[in-house]
């Protein structure tokens, strides 16, 4: 890459890398072993140099201090999650996960929150009532989610609680509040 090129975002290239999946899904089953057969090749291949790397980079003080630095970044971590490097905390990369959609979910005036994450299952909460999202976009976040957080094996939605919702009229007053 030259000096003048602007590198492609984080979200871009995780995108791109989601949309080439799709695509390579509908393929014929020979193209798509062979594929697949590719990048675990390359995936095995790139695994030995970052092994090579890190094992250098703790061999020296002032390596040991880029490596963790390095590590706090979401790129660096998804690569060293994704050849099995580091341990990583569930809870944390299925927030950054989320975060990475945020502007997705805000766009498309979807409320979603993560309830709880418990072994290698999140928890989440959609909107109810009106500003719902209808069952298509929760499993496309669902997929995304999964997509995105390596070792996260399901999505669960936590449905509220519509318990409380229920006022009684005659608790319902009309008029001028009374005189303090």
């Amino acid at each position: 890459m030259s000096d003048d090129e602007v590198p492609q975002s984080f979200d871009e290239l995780a995108q791109r890398v989601d949309e080439l999946r799709d695509r390579v899904s509908h393929q014929d089953p020979q193209v798509k072993d062979l594929l697949d057969e590719t990048i675990d090749a390359i995936t095995a291949f790139n695994r030995v140099g970052l092994v090579t790397l890190i094992r250098k980079m703790r061999a020296d003080p002032r390596g040991q201090e880029i490596l963790y630095s390095a590590v706090d970044e979401p790129e660096v971590m998804a690569l060293m999650a994704s050849h099995g490097l580091v341990r990583q905390n569930m809870a944390l990369e299925v927030l950054r996960a989320v975060e990475q959609i945020r502007p997705y979910l805000i766009a498309s005036s979807i409320e979603f929150d993560v309830d709880r994450v418990e072994g290698d299952i999140a928890y989440v909460r959609f909107a109810t009532g009106c500003s719902a999202p209808n069952d298509e976009v929760k499993a496309e976040i669902r997929d995304t989610l999964l997509a995105r957080v390596p070792g996260l094996r399901g999505v669960e939605e936590v449905v509220a609680d519509q318990g409380g919702a229920f006022i009684a009229l005659d608790t319902i007053k009309v008029g001028a509040p009374p005189a303090s």
